[in-house]
């Protein structure tokens, strides 16, 4: 049972078939892939059955992989563009994951390009890999991480998505974009271009909502530090959007809260929290300002431009510390940052020789230590802008960041600045 508290204002293995509701009945702007899914969950068997309309808006592709669990067995993938399908077990994945590799016909006068897929079955026949991966009749919480749905395996390109969700119970809903209740379960949209596809339901929450965020607590005893999390919500909604100006503000965040020591994350403005119970001020503001600094994250998530994503999330989370609780609780902060890097024999931060997806210590520790640095060469105000046009800009690779540093502060200290992230 959902309680709510205001703050202001089966067959099973049967795969159902790809949508029949128009797929231009929802305003959204397409990314480069665009999802039309109809999904029926069974919580109590931990199965689903679903299927998908997927549009391909890249018109110079000839061929497309997607990966999905393996788990459904063999998908039916089908459609008028599809001109050839094989599949094969993902050695990467430990045969966790099916690819199914596809040949597309050409696109005609740069029409989008539609796959259609649908399967169904027990998604976790064994226990899932990662906590933050349920469905069960508590919860249904799925990130990219399970592939529950197909997932382009390039693992970069952003998708939009609607999806018609159909489940029995009474049920809450909480996702990145726009859910509304229907009569046999929920409509979701997504429609700004994110990675995955990110809404969560539970069964048994507590939920608290404000202008500027929705809390649903979903932990056995709720209710614990509410009064330290709405704290932190509202001085890191108030801090990013006031930093950000004409690149904000953030739509309203929606945060769950869960009994889990550990598996926390965050799509977009969707955060899914681990027991907060021992958190203390400290940790809230730097996790919340941190999860919600990732509004402005456009690298490519995938590759070695994945510092830009974490690296000034973590530093715009930091910069909150030091204005809500001072500059010696901030630079004790930085110290212990430099400490943990310190004696690792760490790859730069990056170089254009890189391809691989940077390491925790680089993501979280050196690149937050190098904006620091970088800060205290430029000075506070100056770089404090120099963030502000990162967020307006969308930066997404290193070379942008550099010209954009060029620009604002000069040659000399951009050639620093690119040294700096190469040693």
């Amino acid at each position: 049972m959902t309680r709510r508290l205001v703050l202001s204002g089966l067959m099973l293995g049967a795969a159902v078939t790809s949508p029949a509701y128009a797929m231009d009945a929802f305003e959204t702007d397409k990314g480069p892939l665009d999802y039309i899914g109809s999904v029926k969950f069974f919580p109590e068997a931990g199965a689903l059955s679903a299927g998908w309309t997927v549009r391909i808006a890249e018109d110079d592709l000839d061929k497309i992989s997607f990966a999905l669990s393996s788990a459904f067995g063999t998908a039916s993938v089908t459609g008028a563009d599809v001109v050839d399908v094989t599949t094969e077990l993902d050695e990467r994945f430990g045969g966790a994951v099916r690819t199914y590799r596809i040949d597309l016909a050409p696109s005609v006068d740069g029409a989008d390009r539609i796959v259609k897929f649908s399967y169904g079955g027990t998604l976790f026949p064994d226990e899932p890999p990662l906590p933050i991966n349920t469905l069960d009749s508590d919860k249904i919480e799925l990130t990219v991480d399970s592939f529950w749905f197909p997932f382009d395996a390039r693992f970069d390109s952003d998708l939009t998505a609607r999806v018609q969700v159909r489940l029995a119970g009474e049920w809450s809903a909480v996702g990145v974009g726009s859910v509304a209740p229907t009569a046999k379960g929920f409509h979701f949209v997504q429609a700004e271009p994110a990675l995955d596809i990110a809404f969560s339901l539970l069964s048994n929450s507590e939920v608290v909502q404000a202008d500027d965020y929705i809390i649903h607590d979903a932990r056995s005893e709720p209710g614990t530090k509410l009064g330290e999390l709405t704290g932190a919500l509202e001085f890191c909604t108030a801090y990013l959007n006031g930093l950000a100006g004409p690149a904000g503000p953030l739509p309203q965040a929606s945060i769950i809260v869960t009994d889990r020591p550990e598996g926390g994350y965050s799509r977009g403005t969707l955060i899914a929290l681990t027991d907060i119970e021992d958190d203390d001020e400290e940790y809230l503001l730097q996790f919340i300002c941190h999860e919600l600094a990732h509004y402005w994250s456009k690298a490519n998530a995938g590759g070695p431009e994945n510092w830009i994503n974490e690296g000034f999330a973590d530093y715009l989370a930091n910069m909150g510390v030091r204005d809500a609780l001072g500059d010696t609780v901030f630079d004790a902060r930085m110290a212990r940052y430099t400490e943990q890097i310190e004696g690792h024999d760490l790859p730069p931060i990056w170089a254009a020789e890189l391809t691989e997806r940077p390491p925790y210590l680089i993501m979280y520790r050196a690149a937050p230590v190098a904006l620091q640095h970088l800060e205290e060469r430029m000075g506070r105000e100056p770089f404090t802008a120099f963030m502000q046009r990162i967020m307006v800009d969308r930066v997404r690779t290193t070379p942008a960041l550099l010209a954009l540093l060029e620009e604002m502060a000069g040659a000399e200290l951009r050639t620093w600045f690119e040294t700096r992230l190469a040693d």
